[in-house]
């Protein structure tokens, strides 16, 4: 029966930290002598067996908006199904900050559909994705369907997998 998966994570890091010691002792040819070495105390291995942490859309993300509803940025305050939220997610956002003759104003939640992220996301064809910025395209609360008419630059492939046709049709480029 093996062990437990954080009794093997700890046993892994705790021989990774040995032989980071030996390899530092060798190199600087202290050779056995590590432990009687004043320099033993400056010798640090690196960071090992730290939780990854997922880069996706989580609460309080600033995303930028690409579609022509009069908004700049937006803030996520909320998820629909899973979060953190990913590519062809929906999330609902409050309005941060927007044009003063736009079809929304500041303060405004609505719905909002992420269609660009900053975080490499696997597809199942084995190709990875990732984009410059954070983006979303605002949706009606009900998710019916956008509120823009118009969506700049490219959007995610994953948003036909949704129920987001909509903006996939009025986007310049699906990658």
């Amino acid at each position: 029966m093996c062990a437990p998966k954080f009794q093997r994570s700890v046993v892994y890091r705790d021989l990774l930290q040995a032989m980071f010691a030996a390899a530092t002792a060798a190199a600087r040819g202290l050779g056995s002598c590590l432990a009687r070495s004043a320099a033993a105390p400056l010798l640090r291995p690196p960071l090992l067996a730290q939780p990854r942490r997922d880069m996706s859309i989580h609460l309080k993300t600033r995303l930028n908006v690409i579609d022509n509803t009069g908004a700049k940025e937006v803030e996520c305050i909320d998820f629909y199904a899973r979060k953190p939220a990913r590519l062809g997610d929906a999330i609902r956002v409050v309005v941060k900050s927007a044009k003063h003759d736009g079809r929304v104003s500041k303060k405004d939640i609505v719905g909002a559909v992420v269609v660009r992220q900053k975080a490499k996301m696997q597809r199942p064809d084995g190709s990875v994705i990732f984009f410059q910025e954070n983006a979303c395209v605002l949706m009606k609360r009900d998710l019916s369907g956008p509120i823009g008419t118009r969506v700049t630059g490219p959007v995610a492939r994953e948003l036909r997998q949704g129920r987001f046709m909509k903006v996939v049709l009025m986007a310049s480029r699906v990658v």
